[in-house]
């Protein structure tokens, strides 16, 4: 059996050059584009290289995921709007995301539109389930961190990195996907925390409102989702 000589850390840390030099290559010129939404995603540079661009139009009709308990929730079920981002533990990404645009807008929407953590990168759930669950706490997070065992919902969605977040409609559409704000790229650009441009705010917005999305999509920045 052929063993990694790159530790966990390691991987988590050139997965996220991996997407952010691709996203980076994608902003300049339009060489690479990203699969449709509900589309089969792996986590291979020549599947991101030559998928085709991503539209966030698909109707959603299941997203299983489960409680700590191994309670079953599927958020397709769910009634309103729903905020869906992917979750870990090991980007640093999350964390920043979190900061400036994701806690900020649960509290700012509370009451109106439900947000949900997704975690469905194997890094964290091979993890026996009790240290998991003491980690997360330790995050506060002001609502739930669901699990996505099997990564149907990943699958279902199409999602490539974390944090990717999807805003899906009552009638489950994909109204907007992409990064939730742009402190990845301002960190690159500045060498300095913070940020720009909170993309889920003006969706969310837009949203509300009943004014179409735009953009109703962004550019991906992030640690790949390992399965």
């Amino acid at each position: 059996m052929s063993k990694s000589f790159l530790s966990l850390g390691q991987q988590r840390f050139f997965s996220l050059v991996l997407v952010t030099a691709i996203s980076t290559a994608s902003a300049q010129a339009d060489i690479f584009q990203w699969p449709q939404a509900g589309q089969y995603r792996s986590d291979t540079l020549a599947s991101i290289a030559t998928s085709t661009s991503l539209t966030p139009t698909a109707d959603i009709t299941s997203l299983p995921t489960t409680t700590d308990d191994n309670a079953p929730v599927d958020i397709a079920a769910q009634p309103g709007w729903r905020v869906v981002y992917f979750w870990t533990t090991a980007c640093p990404c999350v964390t920043a995301c979190e900061n400036y645009s994701l806690r900020p807008l649960a509290q700012q929407y509370a009451g109106k539109v439900k947000f949900y953590a997704i975690c469905s990168d194997s890094y964290d759930l091979k993890k026996p389930q009790s240290e998991l669950t003491a980690t997360i706490k330790g995050h506060h997070l002001p609502y739930p961190v669901l699990f996505d065992r099997t990564h149907a919902t990943a699958k279902a969605l199409g999602a490539m990195v974390t944090p990717e977040v999807f805003l899906i409609s009552p009638d489950n559409q994909i109204a907007f996907s992409g990064m939730p704000d742009d402190s990845r790229r301002y960190l690159l650009q500045t060498g300095k925390h913070g940020y720009t441009k909170t993309y889920l705010s003006t969706a969310l917005a837009q949203a509300l409102a009943d004014k179409p999305v735009a953009p109703s999509h962004t550019e991906l920045q992030g640690c790949i989702v390992a399965w």
